[in-house]
């Protein structure tokens, strides 16, 4: 069990390479980073010195491309060594630090006395140096401690690229986890509030079928539950679909109007009106239906005139216009009716789960006697956006 966990626990790191177990023992950590940083410093510092010894005569340049080709390569080898010091730092900016001023000077010191020991041998060191450069033996000290605290200032630059790049990938490796568990989040919120609709739906339904009944409309009442078993295998068709397309869920909804025709045959009329633009746009799945069933519920259900009820689609400034009209006028002064209130939020929360501020629900009477809902979705691209990153 304490396995188990401890594998679940770091986030995955997806932006790295993936590499051989031999590899991997050599470089467990940013494999990617560490190789290109310790290869291109070093291949930067042989460039510059093949570039100074060929624009300096040979008479005035001391050192020969053997030596800077034993220099890096031995240079590699400790600076791999100080990326495993480094690694024993951990998250720990104060370890590293010391790592990079203490132990670094000892790795300078033996990288100059390492790489002038083998083009020395078998002379001593001190003499080669002084012999090579023609400076006095005496002096030869000095050039030697010259030379490790540049090798000195190279460890120290590579060590603090290294860390900057380390944790420039850490961070994103973190916000790449957390942006993951972002979105499953908000999948599932999103999901709980669609599942909330049908039964609400199938509530309403079956009250009119009781209806129906009540009435000694058998036959009505059978069409009635055919319309309805029709609707739901359309709703259960597109249930792993958050998001369909436009012209799927207005064929969804005029099967639901279809069904309330049933119950008032003489004042439920429809309209549906779809830019050829607007048909292929994706919106959350049944995001229309709490506002359907809102101008069945008030609208034509209290009132014995007929009442249309007008689905309309456009695309206007780069953004989709849903619109769902009905005849009448909704009371915006004291309480509200019985039963409103609950469709509403639910689209509200589903359009701010998806699309955060860039999506509005607008309700209110309109001109010429009508109550008008309009859903505005930005475009298309940003339907899985993260707009707060």
């Amino acid at each position: 069990m304490k396995a188990m966990a401890s594998r679940l626990i770091p986030a995955p790191d997806n932006l790295s390479p993936k590499i051989s177990p031999f590899w991997h023992r050599i470089f467990p950590v940013n494999i990617d980073i560490a190789v290109k940083t310790i290869l291109g410093v070093w291949a930067a510092y042989m460039f510059a010195n093949i570039v100074r010894a060929t624009m300096w005569s040979p008479q005035s340049h001391n050192h020969s491309l053997e030596y800077y080709i034993i220099t890096a390569v031995i240079s590699i080898t400790v600076t791999w060594a100080l990326y495993r010091l480094l690694l024993k730092a951990g998250e720990s900016l104060t370890l590293a630090v010391i790592i990079l001023t203490v132990p670094t000077i000892f790795l300078a010191l033996a990288t100059v006395f390492v790489s002038n020991s083998l083009l020395a041998y078998p002379a001593p060191m001190l003499e080669y140096l002084s012999a090579s450069h023609n400076i006095p033996l005496e002096e030869a000290h000095t050039f030697f401690f010259d030379a490790a605290f540049t090798n000195y200032l190279i460890f120290l630059g590579w060590g603090g690229l290294y860390l900057a790049m380390a944790n420039s990938r850490n961070t994103e490796i973190a916000l790449v986890h957390s942006r993951n568990l972002e979105r499953l989040t908000r999948g599932s919120e999103i999901r709980a509030l669609r599942y909330q609709i049908s039964p609400h739906f199938l509530f309403n339904a079956l009250n009119s079928v009781s209806c129906l009944i009540m009435d000694k409309q058998n036959g009505q009442a059978e069409r009635l539950i055919d319309l309805i078993a029709d609707y739901m295998r359309s709703v259960l068709y597109y249930d792993g679909e958050d998001i369909i397309t436009v012209e799927k869920e207005v064929a969804q909804q005029i099967r639901y109007l279809e069904i309330e025709q049933v119950r008032f045959p003489s004042r439920l009329q429809f309209e549906v009106n779809i830019s050829e633009d607007a048909r292929q746009w994706k919106i959350p799945s049944l995001i229309l239906q709490p506002l359907i069933e809102n101008a069945v519920k008030h609208g034509v259900a209290q009132t014995s005139v007929p009442v249309c009820i007008t689905i309309s689609a456009t695309i206007e400034s780069g953004r989709l216009k849903l619109t769902v009209t009905n005849t009448g006028r909704v009371s915006v002064i004291g309480s509200k009716a019985k039963g409103t209130g609950t469709g509403l939020s639910n689209v509200r929360e589903r359009l701010e789960a998806l699309y955060g501020p860039a999506a509005a629900l607008i309700t209110g009477n309109g001109l010429d006697d009508v109550v008008i809902a309009t859903i505005i979705v930005p475009s298309e691209d940003q339907i899985f956006k993260d707009y707060a990153l």
